[in-house]
């Protein structure tokens, strides 16, 4: 942009190769929002073939309910945007958020479904706001760090996704200035848009603690242990003078509007055989407080995967208690029978077995179940 000042290059991550860069202004609002050069219109040109490749994927969590709940509060957090920073949830369990260029947010599931309130909600997304109303993509120009990181990205979206996007999204996180200046200017959105910033530091002291309990060795950004400390300092600093008040902190508010959100999670950990992350949610008595009666079968489901010593009987447990709680929830019963069938206690899987099948005559594993059943039946029949 003629007639504007250099500024000093930025420090780049350690992946990064160090180069110099004109200053560009933040977008004042959604009118004034765009490429401003062809070297810009390239970049914008990157992240909607990207977005319109997410969008194909078949890995967006279609919730309309949810889709407008975060909308609303990243238009209250940018009014002047309204609209224009479209914020859309990947149904992925990686600990991760991140903006592209052209305004589009994204926020994987199982970040959204860690949070305790809107006010930590609010806190990532008026971080990733800012990487695009100060247009950090554009400005940076950090490479992809390595191919294992652009695989793990490949595998956590089911598409192709090509190198030079990854350097100019923040999946990985930006340099260390532009992310203290998202940071800053963040926490000045929230204090706007009337949230308690008391909570902001509260997100990523949580996300870190799940980190390490974990041993997460994910690259994404808000999987990783010192990018999460940063965020911690930060806004730890930014909101020590902050006085009492401010909305965004009901908890029983914002898990009744996450609870889909928080099953389809666990599922889709269970499902991916993410046993000790879905642990990690389901052993807190609060969270599971706020997940339906059903729950501790997700619990035995966890178990069983892990397969650590004593999980077995510590499945079997959990399953009972689902039963009890949610007496027709198919799916205990199902896993009670299979747990039986292979302790050869037959009339205990006969049982559950059959219980499961009335329960769910249309079930898609119903041919599956039966056999079991036989062979449980059979079993019964031979040990009498």
């Amino acid at each position: 942009m003629p007639g504007r000042p250099l500024r000093a290059a930025l420090a780049f991550l350690a992946f990064a190769s160090a180069t110099a860069f004109a200053a560009v202004l933040p977008f004042e609002d959604r009118e004034s929002a765009g490429p401003e050069n062809d070297e810009e219109q390239r970049v914008w040109g990157q992240a909607r073939e990207f977005a319109e490749a997410l969008r194909k994927s078949g890995v967006m969590y279609a919730d309309p309910t949810v889709q407008a709940y975060v909308q609303a509060v990243m238009d209250r957090l940018f009014p002047e945007f309204a609209g224009g920073i479209p914020v859309q949830v990947v149904r992925a369990s990686q600990l991760n958020a991140f903006a592209i260029p052209d305004g589009h947010i994204y926020v994987n599931l199982g970040l959204l479904s860690r949070f305790q309130n809107e006010a930590q909600l609010a806190t990532v997304l008026a971080h990733e706001g800012t990487h695009f109303t100060h247009r950090h993509g554009y400005r940076s120009q950090q490479s992809v760090k390595g191919n294992a990181a652009f695989a793990s990205v490949t595998a956590m979206l089911g598409i192709p996704i090509f190198p030079q996007l990854l350097a100019i999204s923040s999946i990985f996180g930006f340099s260390r200035e532009l992310e203290t200046e998202a940071d800053n200017v963040g926490y000045q959105r929230l204090l706007e848009a009337g949230y308690d910033v008391r909570e902001s530091p509260r997100v990523f002291e949580h996300l870190a603690l799940e980190v390490k309990a974990e041993d997460v060795k994910e690259p994404f950004f808000f999987a990783s242990h010192p990018r999460l400390q940063e965020r911690i300092d930060n806004m730890s600093r930014l909101s020590a003078q902050a006085s009492a008040g401010g909305d965004g902190v009901s908890r029983a508010d914002y898990a009744k509007a996450m609870a889909n959100v928080r099953v389809d999670n666990i599922e889709g950990q269970l499902a991916t055989g993410r046993a000790k992350s879905a642990l990690i949610a389901l052993e807190y008595p609060e969270h599971m407080s706020e997940l339906p009666p059903h729950a501790p079968y997700y619990v035995g489901e966890a178990y069983r995967l892990r397969g650590d010593n004593g999980d077995a009987l510590r499945a079997e447990q959990s399953y009972l208690k689902a039963v009890t709680a949610a007496p027709e929830f198919s799916p205990s019963y199902r896993a009670l029978g299979v747990h039986y069938l292979k302790l050869n206690q037959y009339s205990e899987a006969v049982r559950y077995l059959a219980r499961y099948l009335e329960l769910a005559p249309e079930a898609k594993d119903r041919a599956y179940v039966q056999k079991y059943l036989k062979i449980a039946e059979r079993k019964q029949g031979g040990s009498q």
